[in-house]
């Protein structure tokens, strides 16, 4: 499960368009809400939301470039004394489309390295909490029956009693 704020930043997008597409989201069960009332991206709607991201950047760079494509066009640039010749076609745009998928595993990978860390602290606070929890019951556990005899037999003595007999 993944927060919002996680899923726009490791694609590299706006939580108000991951909030867009709310309703979609939870329809086909890939946001819900946690114990803390907050929304949360499921692995599945992640990896949805991944590939609806490279659909989209495959289908605008596809489209962008093939207008240019399309008309033969061949510039000759100059820098520094070097020519470099530029032609639009395919090979760009898979270029594009590539680089895009290496920036999308490396984000994949870092996002899998913060789970492991998040799940490793998660482990490490039940373990200090239930240790938390032992002492308290052992220190705040019910009297045993001896010390309750005890109590009961010494007589209470008012304040008075106590700060004057002495």
């Amino acid at each position: 499960m993944f927060t919002i704020k996680e899923v726009a930043n490791s694609l590299e997008m706006s939580t108000q368009a991951i909030y867009k597409q709310k309703q979609r989201l939870i329809n086909k069960g890939f946001m819900i809400k946690n114990n803390s009332n907050q929304w949360e991206i499921t692995d599945d709607g992640f990896n949805y939301l991944q590939d609806k991201k490279i659909n989209y950047m495959q289908q605008h760079y596809t489209t962008s470039c093939k207008s240019v494509a399309n008309q033969p066009l061949k510039k000759e640039v100059k820098e520094d004394t070097q020519t470099v010749d530029i032609s639009t076609n395919e090979t760009v745009v898979n270029l594009l489309i590539n680089q895009y998928k290496e920036q999308l595993q490396t984000v994949t990978n870092q996002l899998q390295e913060m789970t492991e860390q998040r799940d490793y602290f998660k482990a490490k606070f039940e373990e200090k909490d239930n240790l938390c929890n032992q002492y308290m019951n052992s220190h705040l556990l019910p009297l045993s029956e001896n010390e309750t005899e005890e109590k009961q037999e010494k007589p209470k003595q008012s304040i008075f009693k106590r700060f004057f007999s002495k």
